[in-house]
C-alpha cells in the first residue's frame, strides 16, 4: 500500500495550511509509532497500550534528513536521495518503481540501509548499491519496520517526493480530464471530480488561455490532494494498527496468559488435540520471543563451550570432507556461523546459512573476519517462509533442546528437509533417540519438597503444590541409575514426519539392584551417518560402536567426568514418594509426550506406570500404580 500526499496544491492558502498541518501531524504519528522500540512500564498502561489516543503535537519538527549510507545531512529528502544516487550509486525512488516496492517494503529498505550503515564497517564508502531482484528477505522482515534513527523524516517524505514527481509530469504534459477525474479510494470507493464550470469560459487572448489552463490544473490537483489526504489517513491508521499488533499486542497477550490459569475446558481441548494423530503444526512464535532469546552472545558461548556438542559436529564434518567437498550445504539456525564455517573449511562450494535472530548480524561479521564471505551466504528469516536460490545436498543444524524436543526446532529442520533437500541428500545429525531410565537420587525430591518444610523457621506447605509437575533439568550421577535404559522414541531424521514428534510409547524398566526409585530420567543420543540411513536399535553410542560402524555421535546421558557433560544435562521426573523395590522388580508403563496447546515450543508430558514385583507379598497397593503429569516450559 502507498500513503501518498500531493504537495504544492496551489489553490489558496487554506489548502496549503491544511496540508502543512496534516504533514506535521503525520510526522508526530510516525515519530511515536517508530520510536517506542523498547518495552517500558508505561507500555502496559491503559493509554500507551491502546494507541488510540494520539493527539497533535505542535511545535515539533523532524531533524534534517541524513544520508542512508554516510553521515552527511541535507536540508531536504530530495537532496538526500540525489546524494545517494550520485555518491553511492543508489537511486531510491527509481528502485521503488523498478521493483514495485509497496509502502512497508520501502520503510524496511530505509531502515535496513540505516542499520547496515551503523554495523557494517566501510559501508559509508559504498559507491554502488542496489537490490538484486526485489525478493531480498529483509523486505519482508517486520523487524525493519522499527526505525533505526529517531524522527527519521525519510520514512514519510519519500512518498511525497514521488507524488510531486508524478504531479509534475502530469502538469508538464498538459493533461487534464476531458469530462471528469476518477480516483479510487483505499476502501474501494470511487470518487469523481466533475468538470469545472471554469471550462465554459471563452478565452480571447493567449494570456487568458494560459491562466485558465493553470487554474484548471490547480483545481484538479487540489481535488487530488483531498483524495490523497483521506487515503493517507486510512493507510496510517492501518499502519499504526499493524505496528501495534506486531510489537505490543503479543507482549500484552503473553503477559495475560502467564497470569490466567487454564479452564477445565481448555485442558480438555488440549488433551483432545494431543490424541489427534492428524494434527500437524509448525510452531508459532508470538512476538519472536524464541528467536530473541538467541540474539545474545552469552547463550552461544555456553553452547560453544559444550565441547561434546561442538566437537561432535566438527569431527563429523572434518572426518568426512569427501562428502562435503563441492556440495551445497544449508545451515538451519546458524547462530554464530560456526557450523557454516566448519562446512566451508571442509570444502563445501556453497553454504546457505539461515537464522531469524539478531545473532545473524554478528555471524555475518564472523564470516567476513574469517574470509568465508565468498562461500557462505546468510539469510535472515524463518525457514518455513524464506526463499532460497537452490536445492541443497546436506542440511546441518544444531536444533536439539532439553529432552531433545523442547523448543520444537526439529519441526523447522524437517520443513527445511521437505522444501530444500535434494534427492539423495543427507541431514547432519541423521538420527536421535530419546532414552528413559530411573535413579535413586533423592536430592531433587529434597530440593523440591522438603525445602518448604522449614524456610527460616517457617512452614510453607502450600508452596509444594504442583512443584513436582515441572520436569527438572540437571546432572545426575551415573552410579545412582538403578534400572536398565530403554528407548522411548527413535527419530530417523531422513523420514520422520512432524506429526511423529508427538508420541506415546510403552516402556519396561527392570531393577538392577535392591534400591529405591526417586526419579525417572530422560536424555537423548545423537548419530551422524555418511548416508543418512537408519541406525539400528541394537547399535549404541559408545566410541567403540561408533568406530565399528563408521559413524560419529554423542550422548547427553549421565557420565562420570565433567568433560563428557553437555549443556543439555538430563531431564528428571521427580516422584513425590520414592518406590522401594527389589532386584528384578519391574516398572511397566506408558510415556506420553506432546506439544503444549498454547505454546508449541513447550512440552506436556505424562507417565503412567504400575509396579510388577517378584515378591507379591511385598506389594504396596497404594504406591504401585500412578498417573503423573509433567511439563517443560
Amino acid at each position: 500500500m502507498s500513503s501518498r500526499i500531493l504537495q504544492g496544491a496551489t489553490a489558496g492558502s487554506s489548502s496549503n495550511a491544511a496540508s502543512a498541518a496534516f504533514t506535521e501531524r503525520r510526522q508526530s504519528i510516525i515519530s511515536q509509532a517508530y520510536t517506542q522500540s523498547e518495552y517500558s512500564e508505561s507500555e502496559f498502561g491503559e493509554q500507551d497500550n491502546t494507541w488510540d489516543d494520539w493527539e497533535d503535537e505542535e511545535g515539533m519538527s523532524a531533524p534534517d534528513p541524513k544520508c542512508l549510507f554516510c553521515a552527511q545531512i541535507f536540508p531536504s529528502a530530495r537532496e538526500v536521495f540525489t546524494h545517494c544516487t550520485s555518491s553511492h550509486g543508489f537511486d531510491f525512488l527509481r528502485t521503488r518503481r523498478q521493483f514495485d516496492l509497496d509502502f512497508y517494503q520501502s520503510i524496511r529498505l530505509i531502515n535496513y540501509l540505516r542499520k547496515q550503515a551503523l554495523e557494517v564497517q566501510g559501508f559509508d564508502q559504498t559507491q554502488a548499491w542496489g537490490l538484486k531482484d526485489g525478493q531480498e528477505p529483509f523486505l519482508g522482515n517486520d523487524e525493519y519496520l522499527r526505525p533505526v534513527m529517531e524522527d527519521d523524516s525519510l520514512l514519510f517524505e519519500f512518498e511525497d517526493l514521488e507524488i510531486e514527481d508524478d504531479a509534475g509530469d502530469s502538469a508538464d504534459q498538459g493533461t487534464r480530464p476531458e469530462h471528469e477525474a476518477v480516483f479510487m479510494m483505499p476502501n474501494g470507493e470511487v470518487k469523481k471530480m466533475q468538470r469545472s464550470s471554469w471550462e465554459e469560459i471563452e478565452t480571447t487572448t493567449e494570456l487568458e488561455r494560459k491562466l485558465l489552463k493553470q487554474l484548471l490544473h490547480a483545481e484538479e490537483r487540489l481535488f487530488s490532494t483531498e483524495v490523497q489526504l483521506q487515503n493517507t489517513e486510512m493507510q496510517f491508521q492501518e499502519y499504526r494498527t499493524r505496528v501495534k499488533e506486531s510489537f505490543f499486542d503479543t507482549l500484552e497477550d503473553a503477559t495475560a496468559r502467564s497470569m490466567v490459569s487454564q479452564t477445565p475446558s481448555q485442558v480438555a481441548a488440549e488433551e483432545k488435540e494431543s490424541r489427534d494423530p492428524t494434527a500437524v503444526s509448525v510452531p508459532h512464535d508470538e512476538g519472536n520471543y524464541y528467536f530473541n532469546s538467541y540474539a545474545h552472545s552469552d547463550i552461544h558461548q555456553q553452547m560453544l563451550n559444550d565441547r561434546v556438542r561442538t566437537e561432535g559436529y566438527r569431527d563429523f564434518i572434518y572426518e568426512n570432507k569427501d562428502i562435503f567437498k563441492g556440495k551445497t550445504v544449508l545451515d538451519v539456525g546458524c547462530g554464530t556461523g560456526i557450523l557454516s564455517m566448519f562446512a566451508a573449511k571442509a570444502g563445501a562450494t556453497k553454504v546457505l546459512s539461515v537464522d531469524n535472530s539478531d545473532i545473524i548480524e554478528k555471524a555475518r561479521k564472523n564470516i567476513l573476519e574469517n574470509g568465508f564471505q565468498d562461500v557462505i551466504t546468510l539469510y535472515r528469516g524463518k525457514i518455513e517462509e524464506i526463499k532460497l536460490p537452490c536445492k541443497v545436498d546436506i542440511i546441518i543444524s544444531e536444533w536439539m533442546g532439553y529432552f531433545l524436543l523442547y523448543e520444537a526446532m526439529l519441526d523447522s529442520v524437517l520443513v527445511a528437509r521437505d522444501r530444500f533437500l535434494a534427492p539423495g541428500g543427507i541431514l547432519a545429525p541423521s538420527q536421535t533417540r530419546i532414552l528413559f531410565t530411573a535413579s535413586s537420587d533423592e536430592s531433587f525430591l529434597n530440593d523440591s519438597i522438603d525445602y518448604w518444610n522449614d524456610v527460616y523457621g517457617f512452614k510453607m506447605s502450600t508452596m509444594k503444590e504442583n512443584v513436582l509437575r515441572e520436569a527438572v533439568v540437571d546432572f545426575i550421577s551415573p552410579e545412582t541409575i538403578v534400572t536398565n535404559t530403554v528407548t522411548i522414541k527413535d527419530l530417523p531424521h531422513q523420514t520422520i514426519a512432524i506429526s511423529g514428534l508427538d508420541f506415546v510409547s510403552d516402556f519396561e524398566l527392570e531393577m538392577q539392584r535392591d534400591d529405591n526409585i526417586s526419579t525417572f530420567v530422560g536424555y537423548f543420543d545423537t548419530w551422524f551417518t555418511r548416508d543418512g540411513k537408519d541406525v539400528p536399535l541394537d547399535v549404541g553410542i559408545s566410541k567403540e560402536e561408533l568406530k565399528e560402524h563408521e559413524m560419529n555421535g554423542f550422548t547427553t546421558g549421565p557420565v562420570y567426568t565433567r568433560s563428557e557433560e553437555t549443556h543439555w544435562k538430563q531431564t528428571m521426573f521427580v516422584l513425590e514418594k520414592p518406590l522401594e523395590l527389589k532386584k528384578g522388580d519391574k516398572v511397566k508403563g506408558t510415556f506420553y509426550c506432546h506439544k503444549n496447546g498454547n505454546n508449541p515450543r513447550a512440552l506436556d508430558l505424562k507417565i503412567m506406570y504400575e509396579i510388577v514385583r517378584l515378591d507379591k507379598t511385598n506389594a504396596d497397593t497404594v504406591n504401585d500404580k500412578a498417573d503423573l503429569t509433567f511439563y517443560l516450559r
